[in-house]
């Protein structure tokens, strides 16, 4: 399968009715090809409607899916694990400990001791 968008990657999403359609192309089985194709002419659906109608249908079902939910809310978990565990090693490296403040963006009092300690590099001489 390959996805084609025409903007760059990581913008923000655009309400509803400005968002653009993207290119996404399967490969099937010619016999399937072969049924959609006498069934959209029954349809008279177009092909890229056969296929959304299938993909939104899909996309329904397995976000249903208990099971696809737990297994998303445990991936959720073992990112966030991951995430915690790299702060401490970052952290630890600073030689701070983690805490709740630096995940919250608050500004974290500094550790007493020489302003400049466990800095590396040629010492200042003070003037």
């Amino acid at each position: 399968m390959t996805e084609q968008a025409p903007e760059a990657q990581g913008t923000a999403p655009e309400p509803e009715e400005e968002r653009k359609p993207v290119v996404f192309a399967v490969r099937i089985d010619p016999v399937l090809r072969e049924q959609i194709e006498g069934l959209r002419g029954i349809t008279e659906q177009s092909v890229n409607d056969v296929g959304v109608e299938a993909l939104e249908g899909w996309v329904t079902q397995t976000l249903a899916d208990e099971g696809i939910r737990q297994k998303a809310m445990a991936e959720l978990d073992a990112e966030e694990r991951r995430l915690q565990e790299r702060r401490s090693a970052i952290a630890g490296i600073l030689g701070n400990t983690a805490t709740p403040a630096i995940a919250t963006g608050e500004e974290v009092p500094r550790q007493s001791g020489a302003p400049n300690a466990g800095r590396r590099g040629k010492p200042r001489t003070e003037s």
